[in-house]
């Protein structure tokens, strides 16, 4: 058996043209058998949440926030982040494209996901400024200016100061005067509104620093809400996205929440099941606008359908995940009309096609790879050439930087947005699976994650079989497909190529699930037990009958052998109308010492050739079996043919002889005989005199059908 362990099926991609970095990606270790390694989630917004819950920010404070356009990060307040959930994402997140690679297609988180969940600002200027060269002690007196206090040199790492410095001086001033002036209340909202911007939506892998360089930005809070902080957050969560799609990362970083609450809204294996809401109006006042979309996933949760922190659970749902599973359009035109009015500003620009900055960061927004999400139809989208180290680069060693000039090729894209707004018709209906666009899709992906010869023998806990599944159903739409291609007029040499494919994909097969212990064992899942009562009609009859009557009830009680028809127990092949060919065999009902016995007896078996499919008109040609389907061709469908170990051509010695002699063999007066025993079989009409005096029921086709599988039978001889 172990020449089927080496047997590999192809994950993908089939063609390499999209998904060019596959050799680093880590689902190429995931299916080399690294399948248990959960990314760290790196985040600093741990403190902030603590202090918000306990000490309420104060209105005045509120209100600037609010102007800020960064209320709705603070109004939705802190989900708990499932690390297995967010790496099984990740693995199916391709940096060529910016998208995830489901089973129903490729789907990505958009600007119109940034605005509807969290309400940030998406239409405004990049978030770039210039990185001039500051030490420490400039730093310092920024932070005394802006922020009201000054960090110690030894909470410093180069430009960033340590969580709990800030953390420590807002404890010392949460109980503002009522008399605070202005610039109080401005530094305290720059001091919340610096640590979610640096340490939640554009959060690094450092867990302990907030990066200085945003600060400056917050100077003038008039045209802070100016800026496109959506636009700029989704930029990072993409850059930390490709990062860790990498084989050799363990963390990922950026808004963690956003990517959990869009898997939530969108995929329905994923998602837990709102139980309640959490109370949370001590912390915000009537006054206040509502909180964005994200706010309800602030909840009490049931996992009674759903599962949390099992990565192979995770993983082997998406891998199996089917259209139905998958909401493209979560938020509906009446719901995004009930939002408050900071979650729809710049709805025109959700499905732009341009790059996106942060700083050093640029990434490019690319809707029209997901169409479906905004209800409009899906195409073979214009692929983005991105340069395949694109996510290396950042501001290490880059001092003294202006990034406005640094990227000034892209501004141009970004400041013209509104001319590169991907549009389509518009198409409610789902996909169907030969759509053009799903056909190139499944060609150039990597259609699964997991690997099934990677699962041990004795493993504990949950057992993935997504995989068993889909390497079932390729076999079988392989052997379809070539069933199909044949023709309504197959040679026999076509055949006998075919019950080999059969035979050799029905082994690998057993092998993929575990159960390849079945393949030298005989097949037959034919019941062998059958009961006088599965074979006769009750007889009723009033009184006692006669001698007729008598002779039947004994019968039925098994006290007395059957009397059969001289003239019918002398033709040995009469009662092979009944049985069913199986392997060579017939299954035929015999008289025996306590009644009736079932017994099998060898006849020889008759080769499934064209001149006798023509002669029984209820198969004369495939389309019986294949429901009358046509052959259908696709210049672009998976070729499961190219597989390895497929055997789309047996070297057989001497095979046109071998065929030669078997359509002499055919030609012969047996094969007459034989039809003629098919016919008889197949006879639906009256039966005669003689006939009608034995007492076991007739069934019409059984002959002709049952040699039809029989030539299929990956174990039976072809030819007798």
């Amino acid at each position: 058996m172990a020449g089927y362990s080496a047997y590999q099926l192809d994950p993908g991609p089939l063609e390499l043209s999209v998904l060019t970095q596959q050799l680093t990606h880590r689902s190429r270790d995931i299916w080399d058998g690294n399948v248990n390694v959960i990314l760290n989630t790196r985040r600093c917004d741990g403190k902030f949440w603590d202090l918000v819950k306990k000490y309420p920010i104060h209105p005045r404070v509120l209100e600037v926030i609010e102007l800020s356009g960064l209320y709705g990060v603070y109004r939705s307040n802190r989900p708990s982040i499932d690390r297995s959930l967010i790496t099984s994402l990740v693995e199916r997140w391709r940096p060529e494209t910016h998208t995830f690679h489901f089973r129903t297609g490729e789907a990505t988180i958009t600007l119109q996901d940034v605005k509807v969940l969290y309400g940030l600002p998406v239409n405004g200027d990049p978030v770039l400024g210039d990185e001039s060269i500051r030490i420490i002690g400039d730093w310092q007196n920024i932070c005394q200016r802006l922020l009201g206090f000054i960090p110690r040199p030894q909470d410093f790492n180069r430009s960033s100061p340590k969580v709990t410095a800030l953390n420590a001086h807002m404890l010392e001033q949460l109980q503002l005067p009522d008399l605070a002036t202005q610039d109080m209340i401005n530094q305290m909202a720059r001091c919340y509104m610096f640590w979610m911007i640096a340490g939640m939506m554009m959060a690094d892998t450092s867990g302990n620093y907030l990066k200085l360089m945003f600060l400056p930005m917050l100077k003038d809070l008039n045209v802070v809400s100016s800026y496109s902080w959506g636009s700029a957050t989704l930029a990072c969560l993409y850059r930390f996205l490709c990062k860790a799609s990498q084989s050799n990362q363990n963390e990922i970083a950026g808004f963690l929440p956003l990517l959990q609450i869009w898997a939530w809204e969108r995929v329905i294996v994923l998602k837990p099941q709102v139980i309640a809401q959490r109370d949370t109006e001590n912390n915000f006042l009537a006054g206040l606008p509502r909180g964005p979309r994200a706010t309800r996933w602030f909840a009490h949760f049931s996992w009674t359908d759903t599962t949390k922190h099992v990565l192979k659970v995770f993983r082997d749902a998406l891998d199996s995940m089917t259209e139905d599973q998958f909401i493209w359009e979560p938020y509906s035109d009446d719901l995004i009309e009930n939002l408050p009015d900071y979650c729809r500003i710049g709805r025109d620009i959700w499905r732009v096609r341009a790059p996106i900055f942060c700083w050093d960061v640029v990434e490019v927004h690319l809707p029209d790879q997901a169409m479906r999400q905004f209800g409009l139809k899906q195409t073979i989208p214009t692929s983005f050439l991105f340069d395949a180290t694109h996510f290396h680069h950042d501001r290490r060693g880059r001092p003294n930087t202006n990034w406005k000039l640094e990227h000034a090729q892209w501004l141009p894209f970004w400041n013209q947005r509104l001319q590169y707004i991907c549009d389509a018709s518009l198409n409610r209906e789902p996909l169907r699976y030969d759509d053009s666009y799903l056909i190139w899709f499944r060609r150039i992906t990597r259609l699964v994650i997991g690997n099934p010869t990677q699962r041990p023998q004795q493993q504990e806990g949950y057992v993935p079989n997504s995989m068993a599944y889909e390497t079932m159903v390729r076999h079988i739409h392989s052997m379809v497909d070539r069933a199909r291609a044949l023709g309504d007029q197959p040679s026999v040499e076509d055949l006998y190529i075919f019950r080999a494919m059969v035979r050799n994909e029905g082994e690998k097969c057993l092998t993929y699930v575990h159960e390849a212990d079945r393949i030298n064992v005989q097949g037959d899942y034919r019941r062998d037990e059958v009961h006088d009562n599965h074979l006769h009609s009750p007889v009723r009859r009033r009184g006692k009958g006669g001698v007729a009557g008598r002779m039947a009830r004994a019968v039925e009680k098994g006290r007395a052998p059957i009397e059969m028809d001289k003239s019918v127990s002398d033709n040995n092949h009469t009662t092979s109308d009944i049985g069913s060919i199986s392997r060579g065999q017939t299954q035929e009902f015999t008289p025996g010492a306590s009644g009736m016995t079932y017994q099998p007896t060898n006849i020889d078996i008759v080769p499934y050739t064209t001149s006798q499919i023509l002669r029984n008109p209820s198969l004369s040609s495939l389309e019986n079996v294949f429901d009358g389907s046509r052959p259908q061709y696709f210049d672009n469908a998976p070729n499961f043919n190219s597989s390895p170990g497929l055997p789309m051509s047996i070297e057989t010695p001497d095979v046109v002889n071998h065929l030669e002699d078997s359509n002499n063999n055919i030609e012969s007066n047996e094969l007459d005989d034989s039809n003629d025993e098919v016919e008889n079989a197949n006879e639906c009409s009256e039966p005669s005199v003689n006939e009608k005096r034995t007492i076991f029921p007739k069934r019409c086709g059984t002959g002709t059908i049952n040699i039809f599988i029989l030539f299929f039978d990956i174990n039976a001889p072809l030819f007798s």
